[in-house]
Parts: C-alpha cells; structure tokens; sequence
C-alpha cells in the first residue's frame, strides 16, 4: 500500500527508474484511438509514436517514423508550423496547453487540440519535446477563430491569480458569452469556469507544496476571493484543506 511518508514525486521518479521496458505504456497509449501521442528531439525528429500519431503520418509502423520530422510527412506549411511550436516550447521551457491548429493529416481540413511539455535530462537540461493531440470532430471553423479561443486559455494560465470573468474570456476569444461557453465545453470538456478552477487549485497545489508562504497569501496569488473561500474550495476539489495537504508534503519530504 502506498504510504504517504514518502514523498509523492520521489516515489514516482524511484519506480519510474525502475522500469526497464516501457513497451507495456506504449501499448496502453496505442489502445487510444482518437489521441496522438509523441516524443522529439531537440531537432523535431520523432523518437516515439503511438498508434494513432503513426496512422496520421500513412506510416505502417511506428519504426518507420523515427529520426523522421513533420516535413517528411506533412505540407511544407503545416510541418514548419509544428516546428516552430516546438522550438518554442524547448527554448522557452514553457509548455503549450490546450492550443488549437490545423490537422495535420494530409487532405484534411480539421482542427486539432494538442498541448506540447519540454523533456528534460538528468541535469535538468530540455532534450525534446513530447505532445499529445486530438481531433476536433465537427469544429471546421477557420484557424483564426480556433486561435482566439486557444488565446482564451492562454489569458487562463497566465492570469489564473487574478480577478478573470467569463465575459473578459469570452471577449479575448471574439465571442458572445453563450457561444464562448459552449465551444469552450465541447473544445476542453470542461466549462471556463471549471478550468480556470482547476487551473488555481494546480497552482495553489504547487505553492503548497513548493514554498512556506501563509495560505492567505497563497489564496490571493491564485485568485481567490480570500483564506475562507480558498480552503472551502480547495477541500471540495482535493478532499483536504489546504493545511493538511501542506502537512502531508513535509512528512514526505522529512521521510526522504
């Protein structure tokens, strides 16, 4: 039975090591068959694809992709456009989540949601880039309206401590209230207001977690109206308040 006297990640990283063959996860990936999943290196050649990554490319095996790039397989237009999205997630260090563009199956004129995290070495250096995506089924709208909703959940991630509403989202996306509401559910599965939540409870989880600032300060910088609507709120979405889960961090961290 897991214990909670050690710390979460360094048990994770432990077990992780300890896996010599991951053959068994990729064949859980490839049992996904609407999600696309895939690793590059620092110079966008595929070193890992699941199934549904492979069919994309009309590739017969995943072995036929690697050390390949988009622009063996994708238009000249489109294979620069996911580069590109991967230079900046590796020279930045930020991942990109929840963006939408172009499919990029040939002959096809959909839209994707992928997000896209930096891989990092031993020593903390990034060394590629792994990604996931999904088809947008019965979206069509042109790529310039997508984007101004991907912006929306750009706005979310990186204005998540303060005072957002619905109708600001809605406005940096270029639509009504309503019409935001119900592309947003049916893009992200979850309403703004439901990912913007989750969004400061990650954080909240991190500060927790991660520094020794008082929770009333923590429930300011994550955008809570204050400490009593902050632990409320946290408790509904982790089962703990806010204090137990900082405590069950340093017991780990201590146990280390």
């Amino acid at each position: 039975m897991y214990s909670w006297r050690m710390r979460p990640t360094k048990f994770k990283q432990d077990f992780l090591r300890r896996i010599g063959d991951f053959t068994p996860l990729q064949q859980l990936l490839d049992l996904l068959p609407d999600v696309a999943f895939f690793v590059k290196d620092r110079r966008s050649r595929f070193v890992m694809k699941n199934l549904r990554a492979v069919e994309c490319c009309g590739a017969v095996s995943e072995e036929e992709t690697i050390g390949k790039t988009d622009r063996d397989y994708f238009t000249a237009e489109r294979a620069a456009l996911y580069v590109e999205q991967d230079r900046r997630v590796m020279e930045t260090g930020q991942p990109i989540i929840n963006a939408v563009c172009p499919m990029p199956e040939k002959g096809s004129n959909g839209l994707i949601v992928f997000s896209k995290l930096p891989l990092r070495d031993r020593r903390g250096r990034i060394i590629g880039v792994a990604g996931i995506w999904r088809e947008l089924r019965g979206l069509r709208a042109p790529p310039p309206t997508a984007n101004r909703l991907s912006r929306a959940v750009d706005m979310i991630h990186s204005r998540y401590g303060e005072a957002l509403t619905i109708r600001e989202l809605a406005a940096v996306a270029g639509v009504s209230r309503s019409q935001f509401d119900r592309q947003f559910q049916r893009l992200f599965g979850a309403s703004p207001r439901d990912y913007l939540l989750r969004v400061r409870i990650n954080a909240a989880c991190r500060l927790l977690a991660e520094t020794d600032r008082k929770t009333s300060d923590i429930a300011q910088e994550t955008g809570f109206f204050d400490q009593s609507h902050f632990s409320r709120t946290f408790r509904r979405a982790t089962g703990l308040t806010p204090q137990e889960y900082r405590r069950r961090q340093l017991v780990g961290a201590r146990a280390v």
